[in-house]
């Protein structure tokens, strides 16, 4: 096997896996402070794809651009949900926890219903969103890499950088640190801590509407595909660690560089299949995931 081929295939891994770490931000956070898994997260993500879709049809707004609209729009969405569907089930349950299967499956109900809504407005046709960006290469050592993944990568940095300092910094991003902390002691202490619920899932949902823009330019847009997305953003938040920040992009670097290596000596399907079984390996050494805490 060429070397340059191997070494190409790495780099374009290694962009793809932090395209991937940046979607599985929302997720991790979410699962970090609510303990919730949010089947749904891959319909917000096809959502944001949409509403770039038509800002871009109806009023020629460029998927970048779009992202100042959608991802308001993602974190209103994110907030509704939790407020008027997740948060009558956390009531019911009389504590500020709920069983992981029970939301696991209102949320794949919110999944279901979102992407057949999706199906029944949009269609099943394929759609796309060209980006005004002029530069579709950039030569890196010799390498052309793909200029959309590389925004996209660049941007999964900065969004993990951006909330890392948040949530350290801001009365809010403390309040949320507390709540995943231990939820009775920040409610305790005066935290409002169902009000912390919903912005959290509305952040969560922001920062995947966010995603969702910046992948919309150079990935095929249809109703199904935020399931391979959401599924994926599983395997990454948990091979990265549960609510780790930085665990989600060494996660998807991971998974992103074992593939696409991996497809330069079988089929792509193939090296999904591998991916899970390395997957399934590191959490039998590692059952925390690579960047979580016992």
């Amino acid at each position: 096997m060429d070397w340059y081929v191997l070494t190409y295939a790495a780099f374009n891994g290694i962009l793809v896996g932090a395209m991937l770490g940046g979607i599985a931000l929302g997720l991790s956070l979410i699962f970090g402070v609510l303990r919730i898994v949010n089947f749904a997260h891959g319909s917000i993500l096809m959502l944001a794809m949409y509403t770039a879709f038509w800002l871009q049809k109806l009023y020629n707004i460029d998927p970048y651009v779009s992202v100042v609209i959608a991802a308001p729009l993602m974190f209103v969405l994110g907030y509704l949900v939790q407020c008027f569907v997740i948060g009558p089930l956390i009531r019911r349950e009389r504590a500020l926890v709920v069983e992981p299967i029970s939301a696991l499956l209102l949320t794949a109900g919110v999944y279901i219903l979102i992407d057949n809504l999706a199906l029944m407005a949009f269609g099943p046709n394929v759609r796309s969103t060209p980006s005004a960006l002029q530069v579709t290469s950039v030569m890196v050592a010799q390498f052309p890499l793909n200029s959309f993944r590389i925004v996209a990568a660049l941007a999964s940095l900065l969004m993990a950088g951006g909330l890392a300092l948040w949530l350290a910094r801001s009365d809010m991003g403390r309040s949320i640190r507390a709540t995943a902390q231990n939820r009775d002691a920040a409610a305790m202490s005066g935290i409002d801590v169902p009000r912390v619920y919903n912005i959290t899932f509305g952040l969560g949902c922001a920062m995947v509407g966010v995603m969702g823009c910046l992948i919309a330019p150079f990935i095929p847009i249809t109703p199904q595909v935020g399931l391979g997305f959401g599924i994926k953003s599983f395997i990454v938040v948990v091979l990265g660690g549960i609510g780790s920040i930085a665990g989600s992009l060494v996660g998807g670097v991971v998974i992103g560089l074992f593939e696409s290596v991996a497809s330069q000596f079988v089929a792509t399907p193939t090296a999904s299949i591998f991916s899970l079984g390395l997957f399934i390996l590191i959490l039998l050494v590692r059952p925390q995931g690579l960047m979580g805490r016992k």
